[in-house]
């Protein structure tokens, strides 16, 4: 007997002369935990307060998104900065809450990044040079020194950091095609970023210094939003699935081995990021036309 459910597979055995079919580990993860149920767009998810919290970007009226703040114990969902009228996305946290950075729409440029040291009360930004330039994706560095973004300026959209004043800016991608989506692994040694410069946009790492570029995935289409695992072994991405066209999401091992599919839904599965505890990744999925939050178990 040969299992027809695609989320499993067999590994055909001979014992005694028989043919059997040896269940082996399912690829698909369990069905994810919704977490959220009002069906606004959603973007952009990172954890909080120790993973007990979870900021992202929505449609909070039909002009205007917002950041806004989940409490994963209550459900309660608030706006994070309900004086703010310009369009807000891509927050991101240090690990010690100190720093927090986001971006936002801007006349020109059209987006700029900001970063708040809220044990200072202070704020600052940085501003890209080009009247249609943009900032967008920006990840705080684990010592707390820079932040690495996506920057679409004079010399295409490539991946760039700056100080935590928004100063000395550094461009550490300067290749053909776009680069984008950077993600820095736990120890702050290494980028990992997508790429379309050899066609498809894959995932790339490199250095923190942007040197000793690697590909790691070679996927038939798209590999965009790569989030590295708590331990740094693994890479968390977004891809276009064959054969029904939709963006699911896989894990990867950092040196490119052990791809593994963790979705499979004809609807969109986007934007995941590792919960602290390495077991579940969190994702923003358009299921019946309603984009949530939702939670899924990765297995092994």
């Amino acid at each position: 007997m040969i299992c027809s459910d695609r989320r499993t597979f067999g590994i055909l055995a001979c014992v005694g002369g028989c043919l059997l079919v040896v269940a082996a580990p399912s690829l698909i993860a369990a069905e994810p935990q919704r977490l959220t149920r009002d069906g606004q767009l959603k973007l952009s998810p990172v954890f909080v307060d120790g993973g007990n919290s979870v900021m992202f970007s929505m449609h909070d009226e039909p002009t205007r998104v917002s950041l806004m703040r989940l409490r994963l114990a209550d459900g309660q969902v608030e706006r994070v900065d309900p004086a703010l009228t310009a369009h807000q996305f891509d927050a991101d946290v240090s690990r010690d809450g100190r720093f927090f950075c986001f971006v936002m729409t801007a006349t020109s440029p059209q987006s700029v990044l900001v970063v708040r040291d809220l044990k200072d009360g202070t704020e600052s930004r940085f501003a890209p040079g080009d009247a249609r330039g943009t900032a967008r994706g920006p990840r705080i560095s684990p010592d707390q020194q820079r932040i690495v973004f996506t920057l679409s300026d004079p010399g295409g959209q490539q991946i760039a950091a700056v100080d935590m004043k928004g100063g000395n800016l550094k461009r550490l991608t300067e290749s053909t095609g776009t680069s984008a989506w950077p993600a820095i692994s736990p120890d702050g040694k290494q980028i990992a970023f997508s790429s379309s410069r050899h066609g498809h946009f894959q995932v790339y790492v490199m250095n923190a210094d942007g040197k000793d570029v690697r590909q790691v995935t070679d996927m038939p289409q798209r590999a965009t939003r790569a989030a590295w695992s708590p331990d740094g072994r693994q890479i968390a991405f977004t891809s276009v699935s064959e054969g029904d066209g939709n963006l699911d999401i896989y894990i990867i091992g950092a040196d490119g081995s052990g791809l593994r599919r963790i979705t499979d839904h004809e609807d969109r599965d986007d934007f995941p990021i590792w919960h602290p505890d390495g077991k579940r990744l969190m994702m923003i999925s358009e299921r019946a036309g309603d984009s949530d939050l939702y939670l899924v178990d990765v297995g092994e």
